[in-house]
């Protein structure tokens, strides 16, 4: 089929080849979404907007606020309209055994009353007729100037107009929330429902919604004279309403305030945050689509934060693989050259030999492709061992190291190992500090860089001559650094080549060495592992007095010192050697 020939798709968006490769021209091109539609900015928005919101609707409900109000009116209402009940009962139930309301007097107390404005007092009979109402009270006439009149209304300026608008908009939307709603209808007024529980000798108080949806505080009180009801008092207000509204109005300017700050505390987190990770993230895309655009990250070092930092490490990220590529592309193209040499020789001698006609020719043919394997399988060896390098440190954790045990364990072992013909290794380090050296390196690999340097300088070492190995302190501005010598008494290097010594495949074989005995791989992989420990090594020549004559060859390596925090404790018995050396 043919989905099984083609691609097969993953349930992540990547498609995956049969043989498992992913093909990135298939993945989800994230960095190519527009900033509208970006996750993160709308996270910034968002979780901005959370605060806002909650304020909002907080200030716009104003639900304790309210519920506090209409309590504190109902305690005013329900103490005029007390005051009134005991007036009226005492002045206007009639005289003698008959009790009965007294309209006069009734009114005469309603009058005597101070009802602030959008305050309504109502006396009802005991058959729930309103017979007293402030509203309709006063029948006094007040007398007062006209204002002038206006030719033309001169139109309210346009941000008011909007002002209003949007004011109105908000309070339709708030006042229409089905919660609100479900409230009012649980809340609506009941005017004769109330009379007829007060005319019972009941107490009526709280919030109802009239008709038109408008809050009305009211209280509903008795009119007793001993024990018996003659009618009820009414005290509703309806200013609760526009109270709260003033109070809204009142903090639109700071909700206003605060929805500017959010909008520009959100821009300002996507120019800083969303603009720059959208940066990094495009040229991150096109430097994986060109080798050309290995400088495409953008430089945002300046900033001096995690942003910063990220855009540091992506651009040292890129040159490391760039130069990791470039080392592989480098080293197979070495790898082939010298590989091509003992490949010539090989077919060169294996055709000579179907044509030798002597025995002595054909053992010196067979000699020579001997030769050529040998070489071939040493030159493969040391190959894999150089790539491996970059996979082994990766893999490796760094620890912390006493330089005086490195050297003195080296030493020990070439001691060891050593056949007493040739050169032999002595250790000539004399630090005179009081406390340990200690150095982060990984083991193995640092073992091995010394390794390889010891075994170069004893192979140019003449057979009564000594190789020595030494480690100092040295000190370059604020840092310590820990400095490892190996000195040998060979001829030297040529002073051209004092640095493409530690090119690969860079081989100056010493007079009478057998050839095809080095690959010139062993310092080019001591550079590499010096540099993984951000250290560096160089060689230079030993003069003599004179500064003429050539007395050696040294390898100088310099890495960092650890000089506080994650050093092991020394065991009693090297505290007594160094105690001993020290002494000595």
């Amino acid at each position: 089929m043919a989905s099984d020939i083609n691609t097969k798709k993953r349930k992540d968006g990547v498609s995956k080849a049969p043989s498992g490769r992913v093909k990135i021209s298939d993945r989800r091109r994230g960095p190519r979404r527009s900033l509208l539609t970006s996750r993160l900015t709308r996270n910034i928005f968002l979780s901005n907007l959370i605060g806002l919101i909650i304020l909002v609707s907080g200030s716009l409900a104003m639900g304790r606020f309210q519920h506090g109000l209409i309590d504190a009116k109902v305690e005013n209402l329900r103490s005029l309209a007390s005051t009134i009940t005991t007036v009226m009962g005492d002045n206007a139930t009639g005289v003698g055994s008959a009790a009965e309301l007294d309209l006069e007097n009734a009114r005469q107390v309603l009058l005597g009353i101070n009802v602030p404005d959008r305050w309504r007092v109502r006396l009802h009979d005991r058959g729930g007729q309103t017979v007293l109402d402030t509203e309709t009270l006063d029948d006094s006439i007040e007398v007062s100037m006209l204002d002038p009149i206006i030719s033309e209304i001169p139109e309210p300026p346009r941000q008011e107009v909007w002002k209003d608008k949007a004011t109105n908009w908000v309070n339709e939307k708030v006042h229409n929330l089905p919660w609100r709603k479900r409230r009012r209808a649980a809340l609506r007024r009941d005017l004769k429902a109330d009379l007829r529980k007060a005319l019972d000798g009941d107490e009526m108080m709280g919030e109802r919604y009239d008709d038109e949806d408008k809050l009305v505080v009211t209280v509903s009180l008795p009119v007793k004279r001993v024990q018996q009801v003659l009618g009820v008092v009414t005290v509703e207000s309806s200013d609760v309403d526009s109270i709260v509204k003033a109070e809204r109005k009142a903090l639109a300017p700071i909700i206003g305030l605060a929805f500017l700050a959010t909008l520009l505390s959100s821009l300002a987190l996507t120019l800083f945050i969303t603009l720059p990770m959208r940066k990094l993230a495009r040229a991150a895309e096109l430097v994986t689509r060109s080798s050309r655009k290995r400088g495409a990250i953008p430089d945002l070092s300046k900033r001096r934060d995690e942003i910063g930092d990220l855009s540091s490490v992506m651009r040292d990220m890129t040159q490391g693989l760039y130069a990791r590529i470039d080392d592989i592309a480098n080293f197979a193209a070495d790898v082939a050259h010298e590989i091509k040499n003992p490949l010539t020789s090989l077919r060169s001698a294996s055709d000579t030999l179907r044509v030798a006609k002597t025995d002595e020719q054909r053992e010196k043919l067979i000699s020579i492709i001997q030769q050529d394997v040998s070489r071939m399988d040493r030159l493969i060896t040391d190959i894999s061992k150089a790539s491996k390098v970059d996979a082994n440190l990766a893999r490796d954790t760094a620890q912390t190291l006493n330089v005086l045990d490195i050297v003195e364990n080296i030493t020990e072992f070439y001691a060891q190992t050593s056949s007493g013909d040739g050169p032999q290794l002595r250790n000539v380090t004399n630090l005179e500090v009081d406390e340990p050296v200690f150095i982060r390196a990984f083991e193995t690999p640092f073992a091995q860089v010394l390794r390889n340097l010891i075994d170069n300088a004893l192979t140019f070492s003449p057979a009564d001559g000594e190789v020595r190995i030494k480690a100092e302190l040295k000190r370059e501005g604020e840092k310590d650094y820990v400095v490892i010598l190996v000195d040998d008494d060979g001829p030297g290097i040529p002073e051209d080549n004092l640095d493409a010594v530690f090119d690969r495949f860079y081989t100056q074989r010493p007079k009478g060495a057998e050839f095809g005995s080095h690959s010139g791989l062993g310092l080019a992989i001591c550079r590499q592992i010096i540099t993984a420990h951000k250290g560096t090594i160089h060689a230079e020549n030993r003069h003599g007095a004179a500064n003429e004559d050539i007395k050696g060859a040294r390898f100088v390596i310099q890495v960092p010192r650890q000089t506080h925090g994650g050093a092991p404790q020394i065991s009693k018995r090297k505290q007594k050697k160094i105690d001993a050396k020290k002494a000595a």
